[in-house]
């Protein structure tokens, strides 16, 4: 993704406030406490200003934390990895660990617009070739309210995964949100830089970055326990 060559021109992410909309964020773990902004959290499912995933015995609700690690892991900590954006201030959303109804969908997309730059999604219809769905009337008006408004009048930024049903045949032109006007879809290749088995095709991709391909590929390097184990390794 040529990012070292970005990172020694000093462009680290920093001043850059951005949000994951998923099923938590821990905001204790080692190689995220330093950028996590509280800021840009919130526990929706919970009513509460703590995005700490809910655990269970397989780590279920890891998907966001592993997101934010991508994005703004802490540099040179000797921990799991380094995020993209290691100099940005990251925050989570846990909306993905209950019902996700029109008005768990606005309240995200609506999280404090003047102070989040980016909201990151990696959710929408189900993915088996035959679910055509978009936003409902709040979570459209969340979207036209941030790109209008958001960023003191620059508008919000909303990235948007262009989904995984590659395999059912599926097309992110029947996904509402990867297909919006107000979203960036972004797809992925593997490391080789070709298409892989769950990449999804349409017209709304904007871009394709690396993400994990086939069994015998490199895979994307994030944050995969929970910080207590770290603490304790």
């Amino acid at each position: 993704m040529n990012v070292i060559p970005a990172w020694r021109e000093g462009v680290t992410g920093r001043g850059v406030v951005v949000t994951i909309l998923d099923d938590g964020l821990e905001t204790d773990h080692p190689d995220l406490i330093a950028n996590y902004d509280p800021m840009a959290s919130y526990d929706v499912n919970s009513h509460d200003s703590d995005p700490q995933p809910r655990y269970d015995m397989i780590d279920s609700n890891r998907h966001g934390k592993r997101c934010a690690g991508v994005v703004a892991a802490t540099a040179n900590n000797s921990l799991c990895a380094v995020g993209v954006a290691y100099g940005a201030s990251v925050g989570g959303v846990r909306m993905m660990d209950g019902d996700v109804t029109d008005a768990v969908e606005a309240r995200s997309l609506s999280l404090n617009p003047q102070h989040v730059d980016i909201y990151n999604a990696s959710w929408g219809p189900d993915d088996d070739g035959k679910t055509v769905d978009g936003p409902g009337e709040l979570a459209t008006r969340a979207f036209i309210e941030g790109v209008t408004k958001g960023r003191n009048g620059k508008g919000s930024i909303f990235v948007w995964a262009s989904g995984n049903g590659g395999r059912e045949h599926d097309n992110c032109n029947c996904d509402g949100y990867t297909n919006s006007i107000w979203t960036l879809s972004i797809s992925s290749a593997t490391e080789r830089g070709e298409v892989p088995w769950y990449s999804e095709i349409c017209s709304s991709t904007l871009a394709a970055t690396y993400s994990s391909g086939a069994i015998n590929e490199k895979q994307v390097n994030s944050l995969n326990f929970r910080s207590f184990l770290l603490y304790k390794s």
